[in-house]
């Protein structure tokens, strides 16, 4: 259990008396904090005990602090930490005796300051995690661990201190709270209690801790005009290492073309290459984490499943790769350039899992009033190659696990970036323009893909911008149209997936991913038009129609061929006279129940699909990754 923070060191033996205020449900002001604590090192827990985590902070409200770097100075196992965070937060790996020690710039002034405990073994049954530092009006998600016996139904949470927050509890999971903080004049901490009972009606408690960070306003007119997560270049050294931070994740740019950054000072990729292959030190020069593992992860991957160059090729049209704890869901934008990559698809760890904010997609619930959906799948083998890891089993993955995963949402972003600036044009944009400029300036392929194969469902498309856009509401004739109307709509047209009739870009990618993926790993993707989820697991969801690698469907195949040919210069488009033919699923039949209609499957099958089918229950998926619409001006 969590208690009353200790300050070590520099502050001696003053406590953070964290007296409870009740609900947390306040105005969102730090003008009447709840017993703000004394400046200095401080740690979460006066008793720790091994299962349990605990967060280490470095609170200096008023300083300029900088250049922060944590080690651990002894210990039984060597504790992973963000190294260059006001907070450090881990779960205790055994019993014993621990010691840390962070450096930091006060200014100009060198300081350094450590702290040790004693972790006792103990029993946990519910475990709050993470705390973290987070900037002010910056979104939070918090999860409670809980063992077997807790009724999970009883667990609720509290703020005991600090700039009082207004929660969000999700009543379906209250495991999970999900709020933003306020704003702060000074960094400030706040501590939260969650409650839960067992089903014998024991009462266990336990407590976590938040840094609040003052930040810069955001600027009036913000490209970006949320609170951001905060980011470093991984490599400090890369020539680009500034300017990443300015003009790809920052709410200090107006939106604005004359506050963009120039080509000139951080250009694409292959200008750096100079058009040919990227290296990964140069991929990773462009890379910028709120946490080091993901771009740790990152490059692992790429030296990996990289082995026909596809990614390093496509990451030429990119001006950087932003991997943060707060990207939600994934997404490209022409915008700065660069693509932006949800850390829930390569994640390898529970600790690293822990990190992640788990704020819902935001397009989650849209489109609930229609009589049908429009699942769609990628399959090796006749197994599903995509995996729900529970959360609170706190499950290991390794590479292999998210090989599949991560590809299809690298090959469909980096379509969008080599839509916007196609290869082709690399070579005469200007250095001096922006790549927003740059962008406008040239003939997107999606444009021209739609021209000369467009797609013919004016009903498709409408019931598309009710369900993946804010943009328009189901009406009376949309609400009454069954699985089969829609596919009649869709079974004869020229798209190979729902989400293809948003915009011409994301048919674009999804006509490029679901190749590549056929063609680069023999997975195949499998999209239907079914009934509702149904309570009755055995009839979840009726295949009204449904078919595997459409993309191998004359039209469909020939626009894959032209947008290919287009976006990857490198890749042979003879590959595609081997695409499977498409397979037909049954009609009447559950969505599950469809898995397995691929003949002459081997009898040794992949040892990810073997493993992870035994233990795990496949994703079901009925959104995309997307690109950022342009901003208007």
């Amino acid at each position: 259990m969590k208690y009353p923070a200790i300050l070590l060191t520099t502050v001696l033996a003053s406590a953070l008396n964290l007296a409870g205020c009740g609900g947390g449900s306040g105005s969102g002001n730090d003008d009447d904090p709840i017993n703000e604590p004394t400046p200095g090192l401080m740690q979460s827990d006066s008793n720790p005990t091994a299962g349990s985590s605990t967060e280490l902070i470095l609170l200096q409200p008023n300083q300029d602090i900088s250049q922060i770097s944590w080690q651990q100075t002894s210990g039984p196992v060597q504790v992973t930490l963000l190294s260059s965070s006001k907070v450090v937060a881990f779960t205790i790996p055994v019993s014993g005796d621990y010691s840390f020690k962070v450096d930091y710039l006060d200014g100009f002034t060198a300081k350094s300051e450590s702290i040790s405990f004693s972790a006792s073994s103990g029993s946990n049954k519910v475990v709050a995690r993470l705390g973290h530092s987070v900037v002010e009006q910056g979104g939070v998600s918090l999860r409670a661990f809980t063992s077997n016996d807790i009724d999970t139904s009883s667990i609720t949470w509290q703020q005991l201190s600090g700039p009082q927050v207004s929660f969000d509890v999700d009543n379906t999971n209250t495991a999970v709270t999900i709020f933003d903080v306020p704003s702060v004049s000074a960094d400030s901490v706040i501590e939260l209690e969650v409650t839960a009972k067992t089903t014998a009606g024991d009462t266990h408690k336990d407590r976590v801790s938040l840094l609040i960070e003052n930040r810069p306003s955001i600027v009036s007119g913000a490209l970006f005009d949320d609170a951001l997560a905060n980011i470093h270049a991984y490599n400090p050294d890369s020539a680009f290492a500034d300017a990443l931070i300015k003009c790809v994740y920052s709410n200090q740019i107006e939106n604005k073309i004359s506050t963009f950054c120039e080509l000139s000072e951080l250009p694409i990729l292959a200008n750096t290459s100079n058009g040919s292959t990227p290296s990964i030190e140069q991929i990773m020069d462009r890379v910028v984490v709120s946490h080091d593992w993901m771009a740790e992860n990152f490059r692992a991957y790429l030296e990996a499943f990289d082995n026909q160059d596809d990614f390093k090729n496509l990451l030429r049209a990119t001006t950087a790769i932003v991997l943060s704890y707060d990207v939600r869901p994934s997404f490209y934008w022409a915008a700065t350039g660069a693509i932006y990559l949800d850390p829930n698809n390569y994640w390898l760890t529970a600790e690293q899992r822990d990190t992640i904010n788990e704020a819902p997609d935001y397009r989650a619930n849209l489109g609930d009033d229609l009589q049908f959906i429009m699942p769609w799948r990628y399959v090796k083998e006749n197994k599903d190659v995509s995996f729900n890891y529970p959360v609170n089993d706190r499950l290991n993955r390794s590479l292999v696990d998210m090989k599949f995963e991560l590809a299809d949402l690298l090959y469909h972003e980096l379509a969008h970036a080599n839509d916007y600036l196609p290869p082709a044009e690399w070579s005469s944009v200007s250095p001096s323009d922006s790549f927003y400029e740059a962008a406008t300036d040239v003939a997107e392929i999606s444009d021209d893909m739609i021209i000369r194969y467009p797609l013919l469902s004016q009903e498709m498309k409408d019931l598309a911008a009710v369900r993946f856009t804010t943009e328009k509401e189901a009406n009376d004739i949309q609400k009454a149209y069954t699985p089969d109307d829609v596919a009649t709509f869709y079974k004869d047209d020229i798209a190979n997936g729902f989400y293809n009739y948003t915009n011409e870009k994301e048919d674009l990618g999804i006509l490029f991913e679901s190749l590549m993926m056929s063609l680069r790993y023999g997975v195949q993707r499998d999209t239907a038009v079914t009934t509702p989820p149904d309570p009755n697991p055995s009839k979840h969801v009726i295949v009204a129609w449904g078919q595997r690698g459409r993309i191998a469907e004359p039209g469909i195949s020939e626009r894959a061929a032209y947008v290919t040919g287009r976006l990857l210069p490198e890749f042979d488009l003879d590959l595609i006279d081997s695409l499977p033919s498409p397979i037909q699923m049954t009609p009447g039949l559950d969505w599950w129940e469809n898995l397995a209609i691929s003949p002459n499957v081997p009898q040794a099958l992949h040892v990810l699909l073997q493993k992870s089918s035994n233990t795990l229950q496949p994703k079901f998926r009925t959104h995309q990754h997307h690109a950022r619409p342009m901003p208007k001006h």
